[in-house]
């Protein structure tokens, strides 16, 4: 009888040691999976361009090849893009008072970035956000000599607050569409606008270019200089 009771409590014993194991197994599992979600969910709220990058080709046929954010009066060897020398580009304090104008009548300044397809298709670019503010693409400028001497009230031509146009790389002449064509190099000009706040000299600007693919293409570019 004693023989009985002592194997009785080694089966107790073992089965007790079971559900400890597999309460265990259960806990180290759950905590992986929690682990595995957040690193996930982190990636994509955190905006890991790097990682979204990795599902959609496109994002990765466009470079940057050159940029210029300084108060010049040719920018990116594109004479009379006139920056004020005020140490700032100027954006939503000029635009609200000289809407639309030229800067060197007070109106709000230019950013412009040279970019090229890689991509064996065209693509067409939807917005540009400088710091998350959007600007669209200026029908009016669709096929028109770049004019920067005159507002377009005058008989100027250039995007308006706000927005920009595309222009051929070795060209004044601006895009007749958003499309931007495989292999073709393009100046993207950028007029800030009333949502633009004004960026001082050597501070990041984020750009994100939207060409309608799962992700967007982001740079980051340095106000008051060239490259």
């Amino acid at each position: 009888m004693l023989k009985l009771r002592k194997q009785s409590r080694g089966s107790k014993r073992r089965g007790i040691t079971d559900i400890i194991s597999t309460m265990l197994l259960m806990g180290i599992t759950v905590a992986g999976a929690t682990t595995l979600t957040y690193f996930v969910n982190d990636s994509f709220i955190s905006g890991n361009l790097a990682t979204a990058s990795s599902l959609d080709t496109a994002t990765k046929s466009i470079k940057l090849l050159g940029y210029d954010t300084r108060d010049s009066t040719t920018l990116l060897q594109i004479s009379n893009l006139d920056n004020e020398f005020d140490s700032k580009l100027c954006g939503g304090t000029c635009s609200v008072i000289n809407s639309d104008k030229i800067p060197s009548n007070g109106g709000s300044e230019f950013i412009i970035i040279k970019i090229k397809n890689n991509s064996i298709n065209s693509v067409f670019l939807e917005n540009i956000q400088l710091n998350n503010v959007h600007h669209s693409w200026d029908i009016q400028t669709s096929g028109a000599t770049l004019n920067t001497l005159q507002d377009i009230s005058s008989g100027g031509n250039y995007p308006h607050d706000g927005m920009f146009s595309i222009i051929s790389d070795s060209s004044t002449v601006q895009s007749i569409t958003n499309e931007i064509k495989s292999g073709e190099t393009v100046n993207l000009l950028i007029k800030l606008g009333d949502d633009d706040s004004d960026i001082l000299l050597n501070k990041g600007i984020r750009v994100f270019l939207n060409i309608g693919s799962i992700s967007l293409v982001e740079f980051l570019i340095e106000s008051g200089n060239a490259r």
